[in-house]
């Protein structure tokens, strides 16, 4: 039997690539997550570090959902559009959601400074950040998530932003309003 010769010469992937994919949700989705998360907010923290040491570098809510019968359309939509993303831009070796999604709430004057999704423990294990848009444009001002070095993550609702959990970002302060906003990780064996 002959074995199939493999195209060793496959043209690199450009893994510093951003994606934003449009309507990922619908608006009446959106009031919907927001309706059915936020009484369960809680001041967020940054991994290993305490609510004062935190607040230095993030001030907002958030509460992390986890699968379940009521957020399984939630994994599956957000899981079928960063797939597709996955496949058509990155190729990372990914797997699944094994983090939940985080839901969170950005008042007037909150923010999160510039970090990293990827890190030591569990953090090692992400692949791909991704952070849909719930907040329609018009209902806050400041938020913008920003991408180092130079992308500014669109603010349409429902629309879902993507990239390499080893880029640097952060979320800008809010100056007027409430941004809202769903965030989650598809996880992967560490990089190599």
């Amino acid at each position: 039997m002959k074995r199939p010769k493999i195209n060793r010469t496959l043209e690199p992937r450009d893994q510093t690539r951003l994606a934003a994919i449009e309507k990922v949700f619908t608006p009446e989705e959106c009031v919907q997550l927001i309706a059915d998360f936020t009484p369960q907010l809680e001041p967020a923290l940054v991994e290993t570090l305490d609510l004062a040491q935190s607040a230095s570098l993030r001030k907002s809510s958030a509460v992390f959902v986890a699968p379940s019968k009521s957020t399984h359309w939630v994994f599956e939509r957000l899981g079928k559009a960063v797939r597709e993303v996955n496949d058509a831009v990155y190729g990372f070796d990914v797997s699944q959601f094994r983090e939940g999604f985080q839901f969170t709430r950005y008042e007037v004057g909150e923010y999160y400074g510039p970090h990293f999704d990827i890190g030591p423990g569990k953090l090692t294990e992400r692949k791909l950040s991704l952070t849909v848009q719930l907040s329609a444009p018009d209902e806050y001002t400041g938020g913008e998530l920003i991408i180092h070095p130079e992308f500014v993550a669109p603010k349409e609702q429902g629309t879902m932003t993507v990239f390499p959990s080893f880029m640097c970002h952060n979320v800008c302060p809010v100056t007027t309003g409430v941004r809202y906003s769903l965030v989650s990780w598809l996880a992967g064996p560490p990089f190599k």
